[in-house]
């Protein structure tokens, strides 16, 4: 993820007869987008009380690669650093059966080694060894560094084949897995400028050289039905499937138009996932736009993906002990908002950057403990009020999403000969 490279990153049954392959998580969720009628409101208020199971972390995980550098490919096929995965580490997980999204890289972990190349079985041993426990793993699915990693706009093709490839995997070597989890975001190695310029740190002349490179709403469709192809590939198999999107989504599809996730170079279809977690990602935003917007942005993140994508719209925040986060109390405290506004689910990035920030496995507790302990009365209004930074930062966004909407008919004539709207949502590209 975009995310992930710049503070860490700005980051899913058995089957069905002949199929056996991903068990369902108990309780899971829904299995289709839903539309919801509550508002945004902002502050909650002090004598709401609602009932509501407690909401529980997870985390991504097994991205620790050690000498890593996405500008030298091969670093891709570099060990793992598995050291964090101790009895004690074990032991909290299963206590709290906290879910791991599990990085697995195509052509490393499973499917075709290219010629040359390692293949490790760090990912597997881990995956078995959670199984055992009954730890709940998804897999995390990534592609080669050199192909863009990340779950972008002209990788569809080769995320579909990484996908169907894990299945098989899957299977092959009696692993059980709860679903799929997608990356949909800029490709790796997106120019700093070009993520500046999405996340609101950009102006008119970046714009200009960003639009007039990116823009392509035919492309754009081409991408959005070959992601929706794998969402439904996985729901006719009962695959659960959900996805972690950079959260300028939510700023795009508010207007109904998709220009901006156009300029970045993703998209996020309008699929039945099971599950949406929005990269509310304080560092990251702190890295790109030079300031850190505060809690504030969580709430308003969070309270954007649920009225649109009802309880499947969720946050996932990061990166652990980096910016906003060196504080594990400033960590702890958005967990503890998260819970307070009725958050599902709260994956955080990532296991082995928080063990390694904040002391080991007693993190973990101390962030269950905190999920299970929602800010109640004066405290649940004053933490998810709106904050002046997330105002400011969402501001700069929406600019540089009517900036991109105003450029597509321009730029479309220019290089095809024909001014096209940016494609509309939920279903300019069906």
């Amino acid at each position: 993820m975009t995310g992930r490279r710049a503070g860490g990153r700005w980051r899913l049954a058995v089957l069905a007869a002949g199929f056996a392959l991903l068990l369902l998580l108990p309780g899971g969720p829904p299995a289709a987008v839903a539309s919801s009628q509550t508002k945004d409101k902002g502050a909650i208020d002090p004598q709401q009380t609602v009932a509501r199971p407690p909401t529980r972390i997870s985390f991504w995980a097994g991205e620790a690669v050690p000498n890593t550098d996405w500008d030298q490919p091969d670093t891709y096929w570099a060990p793992r650093d598995t050291h964090f995965y101790t009895p004690r580490l074990w032991r909290v997980l299963r206590r709290n059966q906290i879910p791991l999204y599990f990085n697995l890289r195509y052509k490393r972990d499973f499917g075709p080694i290219p010629p040359g190349k390692p293949h490790h079985n760090d990912a597997l041993r881990i995956i078995r060894t959670a199984n055992r426990l009954d730890v709940p793993v998804w897999a995390w699915v990534l592609v080669p560094y050199s192909d863009g990693y990340w779950a972008w706009e002209g990788d569809s093709a080769q995320q579909f084949a990484a996908v169907r490839s894990l299945t098989a995997w899957a299977r092959s070597k009696h692993v059980r897995l709860r679903g799929l989890a997608l990356d949909p975001e800029p490709r790796l190695r997106t120019p700093f400028e070009t993520t500046s310029a999405i996340m609101g740190g950009g102006d008119n002349p970046i714009f200009s050289a960003l639009f007039k490179e990116a823009l392509d709403p035919v492309a754009q469709c081409a991408a959005w039905r070959g992601y929706a192809h794998i969402v439904d590939w996985a729901k006719r198999r009962q695959i659960p499937i959900v996805a972690a999107p950079m959260p300028a989504a939510l700023d795009d599809i508010g207007d109904r138009s998709l220009a901006l996730q156009d300029a970045a170079g993703f998209i996020l279809p309008h699929a039945p996932w099971d599950g949406l977690y929005f990269q509310a990602y304080r560092s990251v935003f702190a890295y790109y736009s030079g300031h850190d917007p505060g809690p504030g942005i969580l709430s308003a993140y969070l309270r954007t993906a649920r009225r649109e994508f009802g309880s499947v719209g969720q946050v996932s925040l990061g990166s652990a002990g980096r910016g906003p986060y060196r504080r594990f109390a400033s960590l702890l405290n958005d967990v503890r908002l998260a819970a307070t506004l009725g958050a599902r689910e709260v994956p955080i990035y990532s296991l082995e950057r928080t063990l390694r920030s904040y002391g080991g496995p007693r993190a973990l507790t101390r962030l269950v403990h905190a999920a299970q302990h929602p800010y109640l009365g004066p405290a649940a209004s004053r933490s998810t009020a709106t904050t002046i930074g997330a105002r400011t930062l969402r501001g700069a966004v929406h600019r540089a999403d009517r900036a991109a909407t105003a450029s597509t008919p321009e730029v479309s004539a220019a290089r095809d000969g024909t001014a096209m709207r940016a494609n509309s949502w939920p279903n300019g590209c069906r």
